[in-house]
């Protein structure tokens, strides 16, 4: 299907669940939606696995809003919006989802996740193998989007990156002499892994909703099923970050009608077109208790993320 400026977000409205599962708070539904299946690339973890992407500080000094990417790759690399980077001068997480083109390199945007280091641990940065958790995820998509229609750009606001991050720290016990949200992960790295291993990938599906609680948190969808694959267990583990916040085995179901309804709700929320600073258009989206954002190559989105806009888990009546 090919989406224009009028309707990058009608294939909402045909959106499918195609499996549901849940564990400790933690709802999946697999989405099937029209996917154009129209662009090339890598993810971020082949493209570093390979080693013809690498990623560093801009220069020397390091600046911490901007990394640099260098693609030696012929195929473009997708990179999405809130994956980590650990390592070079303090970890980083992505601002939003972004083409970086063959054989070209690029300054991405970028906000700090550990606030107590600036010194060289590595001259590249490597994958941190996970996805901010999916609050962290919603706050900066808005940022994001604020940012955006400011000034043109992706930028966040870091004191409030950095205070959540803090707050998400000391809400789970999670303790790091450098502040790395990374090592939250570490610390509830069993738990974790537990938890998503309760979540195949519904077959055929290349897109995903969330609810905690009983609540629908998110949404991500991608332009084939292969992308999701290679990110689901990033997806999933963001979104099992909060749900381990505040653990319940026991929870109100949210029905598969309630996702699909929401979804068609999403489809008539604003669109914002920016370029973005990779391959293609960001086009920000703005609702009713709404967030998320659309990378658009050659007029087929890649990745699309909606978020809820809510309180963090723990600060939920």
């Amino acid at each position: 299907m090919l989406f224009t400026k009028s309707n990058v977000l009608e294939g909402l409205g045909s959106a499918e669940v195609c499996g549901v599962r849940q564990a400790a708070g933690l709802q999946v539904f697999g989405l099937k939606w029209p996917g154009a299946n129209g662009s090339d690339y890598l993810t971020l973890d082949e493209a570093l696995e390979q080693r013809t992407l690498e990623v560093t500080e801009v220069d020397a000094g390091g600046r911490v809003p901007t990394l640099k990417v260098a693609n030696k790759s012929r195929r473009m690399v997708f990179l999405m919006a809130g994956e980590e980077l650990v390592g070079g001068k303090q970890n980083r997480v992505l601002n939003a989802s972004m083409m970086v083109p063959a054989q070209g390199d690029l300054p991405v945007p970028v906000t700090c996740v550990e606030r107590g280091r600036w010194g060289y641990k590595s001259q590249r940065f490597s994958s941190g193998t996970t996805s901010s958790h999916s609050h962290l995820r919603m706050m900066m998509s808005r940022q994001v989007t604020g940012s955006y229609k400011a000034v043109g750009a992706p930028k966040s606001d870091q004191g409030a990156v950095w205070s959540e991050v803090a707050r998400k720290m000391d809400k789970m016990g999670s303790k790091s002499s450098s502040d790395a949200l990374h090592d939250l992960f570490r610390d509830y790295a069993k738990k974790l892994d537990e938890l998503v291993g309760n979540f195949s990938l519904p077959e055929g599906s290349n897109g995903a909703a969330f609810a905690i609680g009983g609540k629908i948190v998110g949404a991500d969808f991608f332009d084939k099923p292969g992308t999701l694959k290679k990110l689901w267990s990033k997806l999933v583990r963001s979104y099992a970050a909060d749900a381990l916040e505040e653990p319940k085995e026991k929870s109100p179901e949210v029905e598969s009608d309630r996702v699909t309804e929401w979804l068609k709700s999403a489809s008539s929320a604003k669109q914002h077109w920016f370029d973005s600073p990779g391959v293609g258009k960001d086009v920000r989206i703005e609702g009713e208790k709404l967030v998320g954002a659309t990378l658009v190559v050659d007029e087929h989105p890649v990745h699309l993320e909606l978020f809820r806009e809510e309180d963090p888990v723990g600060a939920r009546s």
